[in-house]
């Protein structure tokens, strides 16, 4: 099979490549017009990173027609495993042999044991399974001496960690020190890790205080890292924040994960001071937090904002009754403050925040009054190209609308459609009741019809305040327009907008648009009765459409008739729309 498959690739590329081969061409010839062509060497690279090209030669983009070759591949065969390593697989795996002992097994492979040999083997544990493989460690350790190289010790470390045989990884520690072997960092940092993510922030607290003297192994900022980020993110207690910050300070040259890790554990136990200092030193030294830790930095600076009001209640104790009083917050404002300053300091570091982070501090600045400071952080993101800054931008118009600053509402709905922002509901129903409000009727119905054509579906919100506005410059036929849309829609009019507008029909003599609107009702709540199954109130709502005239149409007709044969309640229908049936029959005949 091996061979098929060498010979299919060479024939690919004998098709694909103008080159000269022999005859008979073989690995050896392939790798030497390799090694000749600069041109094949980069596509070998190309294949060695991004796996397997066709050769094409594709024409450039552009009014001449150039074309320029596209990296192609080179077969290169595949080396062969070593045969050693497949024999003590196979022997391993035989469940004849589950119960002989691996010292009589494997007898013939003493000779051969290496710490490259064993890390083969080591990479076959998804073949010999969980016990085959620490088996077999076992042995090779005993046979070695434990005197392995470090990629061998750490890739055990790592597959006893992911197993959470915690026992066994303590036992791999001491057996490779007792034996004057090598625990290197690397392998140190991973127990650590492994320890952490299951809660065992003890343990590995007391695994890197005794690294030194039990394994003569020196922390690095790997080791360092690994232990702040599990006193910092993985206790849930809050104690061990004093033991991060011992820690950190011992670390030579901080990097980012250091700092970061600090940042986070401080923010998730409430010291935001201590964070915003450690993110000043971050600063200074021209690092930048990772986003995470920005993100929970600024975050919490937030809520901070958020939980304390800008009024809050004082108890005085020092009368013979007590009493509150009302005095101005400072940390509300000052903890905005911070995160602002924060968002920018990370920002010239390269760095921007999660949209979620972003858009609630637009929304704090928004709440506190700060709408400036929010328009230039909302500029920023845009000229970032954020992604899911439509929050923003909503919070920020629906500010702006209710100050009644419209022009700077407009531009910023403006810049929404232009960046390929969709508004919602809620963005035009401020821009309409801000013009509603101010008597712009027009540039309200403006915002409707690109409301409509955007298809953005209004409510009945927006219908009501276009009505009503239109009511009170007295454009009565606009305002009996978007009623009966309104109710064409399914909404339900408010009694007193319906009072409204029924009111200046007659008022005007145009008695057959109130009762034609009255009609549209009647038949439009009888519908709405039927679809929710409320048969009594549609049995009623008809009786009292007959008993003043008015006749449903054939659909309305057909929605009464089949909630009630649905429900089984068909005879209680049935001698209600006989009665609909004769009246109708009879003013046929009158006419």
């Amino acid at each position: 099979m091996l061979r098929i498959r060498k010979v299919f690739s060479l024939a690919l590329a004998l098709f694909h490549f103008p080159l000269r081969f022999s005859s008979n061409p073989n690995p050896k010839t392939l790798k030497t017009q390799a090694r000749k062509s600069p041109q094949i060497q980069k596509s070998n690279a190309l294949i060695n990173s991004a796996g397997r090209f066709g050769d094409r030669r594709v024409p450039a983009a552009g009014p001449r027609s150039r074309y320029y070759p596209v990296p192609v591949p080179v077969p290169i065969p595949e080396e062969p495993s070593n045969p050693d390593v497949e024999s003590i697989c196979s022997l391993l795996s035989e469940p004849s042999n589950r119960s002989k002992d691996l010292d009589f097994l494997l007898k013939e492979f003493k000779q051969t044991l290496s710490s490259d040999f064993v890390l083969e083997i080591l990479k076959k544990h998804r073949t010999l399974g969980k016990s085959k493989t620490l088996e077999f460690f076992s042995w090779a350790g005993f046979q070695l001496g434990f005197r392995l190289d470090d990629p061998v010790v750490d890739y055990m470390a790592d597959f006893l960690g992911r197993r959470k045989l915690f026992d066994d990884l303590k036992w791999l520690l001491k057996a490779v020190s007792s034996n004057k072997g090598r625990v290197s960092t690397r392998t140190v940092s991973i127990c650590i890790r492994f320890l952490g993510r299951q809660g065992r922030v003890e343990e590995a607290l007391a695994l890197f205080e005794t690294m030194e003297s039990e394994f003569n192994c020196f922390p690095d900022n790997l080791v360092f890292n690994n232990v702040l980020y599990v006193l910092c993110r993985k206790d849930s207690t809050g104690g061990f924040v004093d033991v991060a910050i011992t820690i950190f300070r011992r670390i030579g040259h901080p990097d980012v994960h250091s700092y970061s890790n600090l940042i986070v554990g401080l923010c998730r136990f409430g010291r935001l001071a201590n964070a915003v200092e450690v993110f000043h030193q971050m600063s200074v030294s021209n690092l930048a937090p990772t986003r995470y830790a920005a993100n929970i930095l600024i975050g919490q600076l937030c809520e901070l904002g958020g939980r304390n009001q800008l009024i809050e209640k004082v108890k005085v104790k020092d009368w013979r009754r007590p009493f509150d009083i009302l005095v101005p917050n400072i940390w509300a404002k000052s903890g905005i403050e911070t995160a602002v300053e924060v968002l920018w300091a990370i920002t010239k570091l390269g760095l921007l925040p999660s949209s979620h982070v972003v858009n609630g501090l637009v929304s704090e600045l928004c709440r506190l009054g700060s709408i400036e400071e929010a328009i230039e952080i909302l500029k920023m993101a845009e000229n970032r190209k954020m992604r899911s800054i439509d929050e923003s931008y909503t919070i920020v118009i629906r500010v702006l609308c209710g100050l009644r600053r419209m022009d700077e509402a407009c531009n910023l709905f403006g810049r929404m459609i232009f960046l390929g922002l969709k508004p919602k509901l809620i963005v035009y129903n401020s821009i309409i009741h801000s013009f509603c409000k101010l008597g712009n009727v027009a540039e309200a119905q403006d915002y409707f019809d690109i409301m409509n054509k955007r298809r953005c579906e209004p409510d009945c919100v927006t219908y009501t305040m276009l009505i009503h506005a239109n009511c009170a410059n007295r454009k009565w036929e606009a305002a009996y327009e978007l009623l009966m849309e309104m109710v064409g829609l399914g909404w339900n009019p408010h009694f007193g907008t319906y009072n409204l507008v029924n009111g200046f029909l007659k008022e005007y003599g145009r008695l057959d648009l109130s009762q034609k609107l009255e009609r549209k009702m009647e038949v439009e709540n009888l519908q709405a009765y039927c679809k929710a199954g409320k048969l009594e109130a549609a049995y009623d709502k008809l009786s009292s459409m007959l008993a003043k005239g008015f006749y449903p149409p054939v659909y309305a007709r057909d929605a009464f008739e089949q909630a009630f044969r649905r429900s089984g309640r068909w005879k209680i229908a049935q001698e209600l729309l006989a009665r609909l049936d004769q009246i109708v029959s009879k003013n046929s005949s009158q006419a």
